[in-house]
């Protein structure tokens, strides 16, 4: 499988196996709706959030409860002012909450839901970031 590679080339991802290892302990229970026939977006429900996102694992997904992390791309960020929130904006979402550094421009990002986000440029303590669509999921 082909890495996924940042707008400045490089990669940060060698496979989905690989970065669900690396980030599991950030991930959340969540409740996954049966996927649409050969639809690879899934629905879920963590914390009281519904959420659609890309599945990056093997086929089929599975129903009921389960371990995710849900990763994102930060396409733009500023300070937050308020409360930590979720949004859905079209096929985007927008954010906020607080922004721990991880390592090599990945933070979470704790919002209503826990989010590993990748950012090319350093995040706010408190950040609200608008994501570059798909959101992603990743599961075992």
């Amino acid at each position: 499988m082909t890495p996924r590679a940042t707008a400045t080339g490089h990669a940060i991802e060698e496979s989905p196996e690989a970065f669900f290892a690396r980030f599991r302990a950030h991930g959340v229970e969540a409740y996954l709706f049966p996927e649409p026939w050969g639809s690879p977006l899934l629905e879920g429900l963590a914390r009281g959030q519904v959420f659609y996102a890309f599945d990056r694992g093997t086929p089929p997904a599975p129903t009921g409860p389960i371990w995710v992390l849900l990763h994102g791309m930060v396409r733009e960020a500023k300070p937050l002012r308020g409360e930590a929130f979720w949004q859905r904006e079209g096929a985007s979402y927008r954010l906020g909450g607080k922004a721990l550094p991880l390592a090599e421009g990945f933070y979470l990002l704790e919002s209503l839901l826990p989010l590993v986000v990748y950012a090319e440029d350093p995040l706010p303590e408190m950040a609200e970031v608008l994501l570059w669509p798909p959101l992603m999921l990743f599961r075992e």
